[in-house]
């Protein structure tokens, strides 16, 4: 039985793979570098393939790691301030004792990045990427 459409790329899909388009994986990797802006731009001018499950998928992936990464960042001093005054009630103990927190959160945050950088591959190789927490979520607002 022959196959229909075999090589041919499905309209409004995106499907990833050797089939998608050269530009929708460079914007879709752009993305990750900008954190969303570049695909934000893209999808206002009204790109070819602005509304492309694989270009939205990794647009929206790309605007979650942003925003988790700038909440780490920013909660980091709260959280060693708040500990701080907590050990500052308890004799014997002082409010340096927390000081590793602000570290230890950028070290993730800097892991982080790996996770964009992760996401431009496999945008730039047709790919979906999977990244465990982000990927449920934007699965979710894709349906």
């Amino acid at each position: 039985m022959p196959v229909i459409n075999a090589g041919k790329k499905f309209p409004g899909y995106g499907g990833g793979g050797s089939s998608t388009e050269m530009l929708e994986r460079a914007m879709a990797g752009l993305c990750y570098l900008t954190v969303g802006i570049s695909g934000l731009i893209y999808t206002i001018i009204g790109g070819r393939f602005a509304r492309t499950n694989f270009f939205r998928t990794h647009f929206l992936q790309s605007i979650l790691l942003g925003i988790m990464g700038m909440l780490l960042s920013s909660c980091s001093s709260i959280l060693a301030n708040i500990l701080g005054g907590i050990f500052d009630m308890i004799p014997g103990m002082n409010s340096g004792m927390v000081m590793f927190i602000p570290m230890a959160i950028a070290w993730i945050v800097r892991l982080g990045m790996l996770l964009l950088v992760y996401g431009l591959v496999m945008a730039l190789l047709g790919k979906h990427a999977q990244i465990p927490v982000i990927t449920k979520l934007v699965n979710q607002q894709m349906r």
